[in-house]
């Protein structure tokens, strides 16, 4: 996985279905969660998104929440075929410190695996993925 990258696994709330390559996920519904994803630079040129990696369900918040003042913002790079999010695949540029940017999982979103990037930092230091 490149750095800066972060993979949403989104499960059916019934179901468990989870993307490949995932050892579990939850089999039964539990009350939505709101899980916090820290935009953290380790250098000029190491940028990522802390965790790397989250499980989320029907009915989550995923909080991406800027750390520093280099400016990031979050692109859903990857989205199984039957997710659409309109104008949310790419969200406004967080400036400041405690900025932050939510998206809900909901009926937008299709069980599989979402992965997310910083759409300036691999447009700027030459990223693929």
């Amino acid at each position: 996985m490149l750095r800066g990258l972060l993979v949403l696994a989104v499960v059916g709330a019934a179901s468990g279905s989870l993307m490949p390559n995932r050892a579990s996920a939850p089999t039964t519904a539990r009350p939505p969660q709101t899980i916090i994803v820290r935009a953290v630079d380790r250098s000029a040129t190491l940028h990522r998104f802390q965790p790397a990696d989250i499980t989320v369900q029907p009915g989550d918040t995923v909080r991406w929440l800027q750390t520093t003042d280099i400016p990031h913002n979050v692109e859903f790079k990857q989205v199984p075929e039957a997710t659409n999010l309109g104008s949310q695949r790419v969200g406004p540029y967080l400036v400041s410190p405690g900025q932050t940017y939510e998206i809900v999982v909901d009926g937008r979103f299709a069980c599989g695996a979402c992965t997310t990037t910083c759409v300036r930092r691999m447009r700027h230091w030459g990223w693929s993925g």
